[in-house]
């Protein structure tokens, strides 16, 4: 009863530390007259969580047990191989069960007021802008296309130089990079037997 009483306590704690919010940061701040710098690392100097706790084995975990049947099914559903000793068979379900509880830990922090990621990427309206593919982004590509035939295939006209490419292309001598050349060609040395 005593352990079970100390383990919500903990959890209150832990959760309350959680809700230490950007907005409780700045409220905070603006109550005090210290410099806000100063305000702030002060108040992040001290974690009030650790990864470590993730992984402590003396929390217990609402996560079921797993057993070594499950741990058999599991294997077999990935097509990894069975546990050849006991001991490694125990530290798999060892693995697999801080691995559930680090999973239940995750699931467990409010994300209320965030919204979800929908990609890795700059979202704001600026970089939609500047990634939006308009007619105007493409009409360099277009003028170097040139419609032909009867059914209007579309063809890249091959009088429309690339002007990146030219400039490589005129400095360009493939007679520098060859170890061995007679007049305008390169030789290869191949082994005879």
């Amino acid at each position: 009863m005593a352990c079970r009483q100390f383990y919500k306590s903990t959890l209150a704690t832990r959760s309350l530390h959680r809700r230490t919010t950007k907005s409780t940061i700045l409220r905070a701040l603006s109550s005090n007259s210290k410099a806000p710098d100063d305000e702030l690392e002060a108040m992040l100097s001290t974690p009030s969580w650790s990864v470590k706790s993730l992984f402590d084995s003396t929390i217990p975990s609402s996560a079921p047990p797993v057993t070594k049947e499950k741990l058999h099914h599991l294997l077999r559903l990935s097509a990894l191989p069975l546990p050849t000793s006991a001991t490694q068979e125990e530290k798999m379900i060892a693995d697999l069960q801080s691995q559930l509880k680090f999973v239940q830990a995750i699931q467990s922090v409010d994300t209320t007021g965030v919204e979800p990621l929908q990609s890795i990427r700059d979202e704001t309206k600026e970089a939609n802008v500047e990634n939006e593919i308009t007619l105007a982004t493409l009409q360099a590509e277009f003028d170097k296309e040139e419609v032909v035939g009867m059914r209007g295939r579309i063809r890249r006209r091959e009088d429309v130089p690339d002007p990146e490419r030219v400039e490589e292309v005129k400095d360009w001598d493939p007679l520098e990079q060859a170890s061995k050349k007679v007049g305008r060609f390169f030789v290869v040395d191949t082994a005879k037997d």
